[in-house]
């Protein structure tokens, strides 16, 4: 892909959930110019950053947007409900579009179509599509007889000639005088897409800096290019294109006879007397900067053509000019002229002002000594600082770096294999104890790497409960229902894979208590709750684990219901239905196919959602528990392991062959006499502590050829799953080993009741049993 591609779809990502984020707070505090200001800032430097690839379509979307925001950030549009639907709408679309672009790095064939119907509902508030240059056409022309200083950049022949077909036609023709900003790229404006979008081009000159910057002072960031253009387009065309930087453009238009005096070569305007810095401490405080750069550059240029080829350097010239203006009392009329009549009238005033002596504080000082007087602070003031400590990196390499991690514990884990042989076959248990010292040296720096490598993969909560403010949003109006979300923790801290995974299950809970939970207004009332109910997402860190809470204040889970549904669909027997107590019938909705509503919608009612959510925490290596009192609200906590890319495992054998078992869901491991087993009902048991635990045999569950001895004890891992207390019958008992689990892939990807392989020290593969998966295996062969 190419790598300016790939930067802009990586930044595209946090642009887009700023316009999100922006809009849905707009929705909440209408108005704050604070807010509009950044949703616009955000929109405009995604269409910059959009316009420098071939995407028109994503071009055309997006300027419409853009056109809309602008529209309410300048006060002439209040934005409604529909307004930010549309645009949500917009930018939703054009998400899916740069999904579309990474896979393909094109957009999809149908975005045309797509994009034509949102289009014209942005562009309908503004009067219709393309109201912008239609109505500044519209206007009366402004014919300028007065040639501009930069019209010498364009060929005299071809003035000529211009000047002749002008005069025969009777018409005009537009020039503009483009001087980008040199900062122009950092706010995602590309000059070059701007000159290349002039309608009816006729002329383009690409003006160079007058000198070049040393090799040494080069910065190939900065603009240092203008622009003159010769075009047949209408002013208001070329306003409206060029309205996001009036500050940096020209625009006059010239008939036959202006250009044949600027030809002739008439005397430039000359100020007749000198520039004086008496009054600049009259200049607005905000532009006192650049207006004192303007004036003395004409106090060393002494002529208008010196001030007007010095002023197209400075940004923002026609501000800075029109405050000193504006300041000596220059008419109204003369502030709207273009720069070089309202210099004119600046200077020429300043020049019939009394002198005065130039406070110190306010003395004019060189544009060259302000720009090294800035570049000296940059360097040595540590306050200054502009850049950021922050990097962004491709998850891809953090990856490859828990790779390597990874096989650097594997290679690390052998150290302990190689002293044990070292003393078992070798004898030499000084060689064994030095090799052990060294693998507790290299254990310490191991781990301090990998939790180092961690803490890089660690992201906030706040990632995964991102695009909640949207989905309630939307969800709440569509089902008529007032909602406010809460969200709390966001800055809690966990895996990036946890957080990825965590998303479909949290969407689940969310949708479940839009839906069943959550009562509409009239409802709450009636029952004495507030009118807007509340949905509570919070996160808290818990040790090596991370807890996630759903909550809302609905109308609750009914036990009563819900075991009359599940008997129903044949979920519990009669009996169950009898004895079940409430906290056990809430457990009920974790049921593969348990479903309460009385019909099915795109929303709910398939009956696989909670079922799912139970299925995703566990494949994490979590659980999930749910709360309910009925009328008062529902509760659901989701625990997580803070990692998934170390698994600390309980390394055990049957039949020669090792297994890995999550520690989390270890509980002992026992030795058991013979003659404490028993039997009931087909179930091989062992009686712990006053409770019955049920035994599986684990080589006939995996199908291996192996049986324990007929007078030897049983060694028995017992762990806990879901709850209940299971005893597997193995033939060893290992170490417990921290491995980097892979997924099982290819052939074996199959195989459910193994939830991934690792590599021990030994150079030895490892199978970690994905336990639900063997009891349900254990089950069917019972």
């Amino acid at each position: 892909m190419n790598p300016l591609l790939s930067q802009f779809l990586a930044e595209a990502n946090d642009l887009l959930a700023s316009v999100d984020e922006g809009l849905l707070q707009l929705e909440r505090v209408p108005g704050d110019p604070e807010l509009v200001n950044e949703v616009f800032r955000a929109a405009h430097t995604f269409k910059g950053s959009s316009g420098l690839f071939d995407f028109p379509e994503l071009t055309r979307l997006t300027h419409a947007a853009e056109d809309l925001l602008d529209q309410v950030r300048g006060g002439r549009l209040a934005l409604d409900s529909g307004m930010t639907d549309d645009l949500l709408a917009a930018f939703d679309l054009i998400r899916g579009w740069l999904a579309h672009v990474t896979a393909h790095e094109r957009l999809p064939a149908s975005a045309g179509n797509d994009a034509a119907g949102l289009i014209t509902r942005l562009r309908a508030p503004l009067g219709g599509e393309e109201a912008g240059p239609t109505s500044a056409s519209a206007g009366p022309a402004r014919v300028i007889s007065a040639a501009p200083q930069w019209l010498a950049w364009f060929d005299a022949e071809w003035l000529t000639e211009t000047a002749g077909w002008l005069a025969t036609t009777a018409s005009t023709l537009r020039f503009v005088w483009y001087t980008p900003d040199t900062d122009c790229f950092f706010r995602a404006e590309d000059p070059l897409h701007l000159i290349r979008q002039v309608p009816a081009l006729d002329k383009l000159n690409v003006v160079q800096p007058q000198t070049w910057p040393t090799p040494e002072e080069y910065d190939e960031y900065a603009c240092l290019l203008s622009f003159a253009v010769a075009t047949r387009a209408a002013v208001g065309e070329l306003e409206y294109l060029f309205r996001y930087v009036p500050d940096q453009i020209e625009i006059v238009e010239l008939d036959a006879d202006a250009i044949t005096r600027h030809l002739s070569g008439e005397p430039p305007l000359h100020v007749e007397e000198p520039v004086t810095a008496a009054f600049v401490p009259m200049i607005d405080s905000e532009l006192a900067a650049d207006a004192r750069a303007v004036l003395h550059a004409a106090h060393r240029a002494l002529t208008m053509e010196g001030v007007v080829t010095e002023g197209t350097r400075l940004r923002s010239v026609r501000h800075a000019v029109t405050a000193a203006a504006g300041a000596l009392g220059v008419p109204v009329a003369l502030a709207e002229a273009g720069p070089a009549e309202l210099i004119e009238a600046v200077v020429r005033l300043a020049g019939e002002a009394a002198p005065a002596p130039v406070p110190a504080a306010v003395a004019v000082e060189p544009v060259e000594r302000r720009e090294e007087r800035a570049d000296e602070r940059r360097a040595d003031d540590p306050g200054g600082q502009v850049g950021t400590r922050v990097l962004k990196v491709d998850q891809e390499k953090v990856d490859r770096l828990m790779e390597l991690v990874g096989e650097l514990n594997v290679a690390k884990n052998g150290l302990t294999f190689l002293a044990d042989a070292a003393e078992e076959e070798f004898g030499s248990r000084v060689l064994s104890r030095r090799i052990k010292d060294q693998y507790a040296g290299l254990h310490r720096i191991a781990e301090e790497l990998q939790a180092a490598v961690m803490d890089v993969r660690m992201l906030p909560l706040s990632v995964a409960f991102g695009r909640f403010p949207r989905l309630v949003r939307d969800l709440s109006r569509r089902l008529g229902k007032t909602i406010e979300l809460v969200t709390e923790g966001e800055d809690t801290m966990a895996d990036k894979d946890v957080i990825e995974a965590l998303g479909d299950p949290l969407v689940h809970l969310v949708r479940n208590s839009l839906d069943h939970g959550i009562e509409p207004s009239d409802e709450r009332v009636a029952a004495g709750k507030a009118p807007a109910a509340r949905l509570t997402l919070a996160a808290v860190a818990d040790g090596d684990a991370v807890i996630v809470e759903v909550s809302d204040d609905g109308r609750g889970v009914d036990p009563e219901r819900v075991k009359r549904k599940a008997y129903e669909k044949g979920l519990i027997s009669e009996e169950e239905l009898e004895t079940l107590s409430d906290s056990e019938a809430v457990d009920l909705v974790f049921r593969p196919g348990f479903s309460t509503a009385d019909q099915v919608s795109d929303l709910s009612g398939r009956g696989v959602g909670m079922d799912a959510v139970r299925a995703s925490v566990e494949k994490l290596g979590g659980a999930v528990t749910m709360k309910s009192k009925f009328g008062q609200g529902t509760y659901t906590r989701l625990r997580l392991p803070l990692s998934m890319a170390v698994t600390q495992v309980m390394v055990v054998s049957v039949s020669g062959q090792r297994f890995g078992i999550p520690v989390d869901l270890v509980v002992e491991t026992v030795r058991v006499p013979v003659a404490e087993m028993g039997r009931v009902l087909h179930q091989d048991v062992v009686m712990m502590r006053g409770e019955v635990v049920p035994v599986i045999d684990l080589a006939r569950v995996l199908d291996m050829p192996w049986a324990p001895g007929e007078g030897e004890d049983r060694r028995i891992l017992v762990v806990s799953v879901n709850g209940q207390r299971i005893g597997l019958l193995v033939e060893a008992f290992h170490r417990e080993v921290d491995v980097i689990l892979k997924p099982m892939e290819g052939l074996l990807a199959y195989a459910d009741e193994f939830s991934g392989t690792a590599l021990l020290g030994d150079g030895l593969v490892l199978l970690v049993l994905n336990m639900k998966e063997v009891l349900g295996l254990a089950a069917r062969v019972a």
